[in-house]
């Protein structure tokens, strides 16, 4: 038996295991001008993005969202590159009025999509960097593997008293969803009263609907 189990190895050889399918690499740079009050971010290359046309090709552009923030002030993009799979930019984009405490507390993500002409753009992958990471006036080189982020499923507690406390999650539909706020609500079982109790609690940075730059809002369940 083990004479015949070893012709059939040779005969028939396993598989080499596969690899996991990647949406490609992204390299850029970041440099937080602390004089000029002003973050840089250039957009170098990516290599082996995922096809996304049927001719196994894409159309690829960088956009940047500085996190948290709904205005369309915090989202800049660059060029569309046609028919590539290893865009080359060489492309830098500026936030202007950044501030020290902006470096501490935001995140800038980047997503790179790709452009449809006759439908919805589409996301390819993206990654965030943490601002406070960077140094002042020290540029930063990145040469990061795209991912395609999830959202994260928050574990439920357990017992008919306790409240719990939810964040709206970040859905990411295609990766130009744009970011309308995030609410606090908590939520409570009453055995007595055979009910779910629902407290809004707060909401924050909310998209601006009036043409003051506010919003009268109020929540509908």
């Amino acid at each position: 038996m083990q004479l015949l189990a070893g012709v059939l190895t040779r005969l028939f050889p396993s598989p080499p295991p596969s690899l996991p399918a990647t949406l490609g690499a992204l390299e850029f740079s970041l440099l937080y001008d602390q004089d000029n009050s002003s973050l840089h971010c250039t957009l170098i290359k990516a290599k082996g993005l995922k096809p996304m046309d049927s001719n196994g090709l894409a159309d690829p552009y960088v956009k940047l969202h500085l996190l948290p923030g709904a205005s369309k002030s915090n989202k800049l993009r660059t060029k569309t590159l046609r028919n590539t799979r290893n865009p080359v930019w060489n492309e830098t984009l500026v936030y202007h009025g950044i501030t020290d405490e902006d470096m501490q507390r935001k995140t800038l993500r980047i997503s790179v999509c790709d452009e449809d002409k006759f439908g919805h753009n589409e996301f390819i992958g993206e990654t965030r960097v943490a601002l406070k990471k960077l140094k002042a006036n020290q540029k930063k080189n990145f040469n990061i593997c795209l991912e395609r982020v999830i959202p994260t499923k928050r574990a439920g507690t357990t017992g008919a008293s306790r409240g719990m406390a939810l964040y709206e999650e970040e859905v990411d539909r295609g990766g130009d969803v744009e970011e309308r706020g995030k609410i606090l609500v908590s939520l409570m079982y009453s055995t007595q009263q055979g009910g779910l109790i629902v407290g809004i609690v707060r909401c924050v940075h909310l998209a601006a609907m009036d043409a003051n730059g506010y919003s009268d809002p109020f929540v509908k369940l």
